[in-house]
């Protein structure tokens, strides 16, 4: 898929907590792409994709993380590519991408999967489209609108193998903003801290509401802070009422648990 801008490691899982049987392992593990995240050849992209991120003049990092966005941010986005695993031929969407993770991080790792990248804030979508453009990536998509808008648009209900999104929402918010995206059996993956058990239990109402399976997480072993993986599967196509309409679900998220 060409470039376009459109409007509108890990450590190993415990004994019980593995992840469910969802987008990335929809075909044999040999159909993947073989280099993946743990390809040394990408270092020179990563260190190209770091000076853009932390070069920009729209702020897409803190002034104080533009110097670890390769050594944190890359490194904690290469680590999710690694527990995530898409194969080829599948469709995921990076919500609420921002500066572009970890979304251009696993469309590098990943080229032979499309990566639709959204956010609500255009800037930060031009930004992004000019940086896959930079990187030479043909299977980005980036794309500016509203969740709770674009998961009801033909052109993704329900139609992509995986949502995954980072430092976005309360779980219990981003369930509603994800779960429109994705297909039966799709993947919604999110990236997590310190707080992670808590989120949990207060998305459980939106969990059951929006028809996704267990919560199964994985520890990153990258960085200097606590991340996680949190992901479920989608059971059935999208609730017929959800997401409801823009700026609902953050501000009554299901369950009554927000940020």
């Amino acid at each position: 898929m060409n470039l376009s801008t459109a409007h509108g490691s890990a450590s190993p899982a415990p004994p019980g907590d593995r992840f469910p049987r969802g987008a990335g392992e929809r075909q044999a593990d040999g159909e993947r792409d073989l280099a993946g995240c743990v390809d040394d050849r990408l270092a020179d992209r990563f260190d190209r994709l770091a000076e853009l991120i932390g070069g920009s003049p729209h702020n897409l990092v803190s002034r104080g993380e533009r110097d670890r966005v390769r050594s944190v941010h890359i490194e904690e986005s290469r680590a999710v590519g690694e527990v995530l695993a898409p194969v080829p031929g599948a469709s995921w969407v990076d919500l609420g991408t921002g500066g572009g993770l970890p979304g251009l991080v696993l469309a590098l790792c990943y080229p032979s999967t499309t990566w639709t990248l959204i956010d609500g804030t255009a800037k930060k979508v031009a930004a992004v489209a000019m940086f896959a453009a930079a990187l030479e990536l043909e299977n980005v998509r980036a794309v500016h609108g509203r969740a709770e808008e674009l998961a009801w648009s033909p052109q993704h209900r329900g139609v992509h193998d995986g949502v995954v999104s980072r430092a976005v929402a309360a779980l219990s918010v981003l369930l509603e903003l994800s779960r429109g995206f994705l297909h039966d059996g799709g993947t919604l993956a999110a990236l997590k801290g310190a707080r992670l058990e808590e989120e949990m239990a207060a998305a459980e109402t939106a969990r059951l509401s929006l028809a996704l399976g267990p919560f199964h997480r994985r520890q990153l072993s990258t960085g200097d802070r606590p991340t996680a993986v949190v992901t479920m599967c989608a059971q059935g196509p999208p609730p017929r009422r959800y997401p409801r309409r823009t700026g609902v679900p953050a501000a009554t998220p299901l369950g009554g648990a927000g940020r």
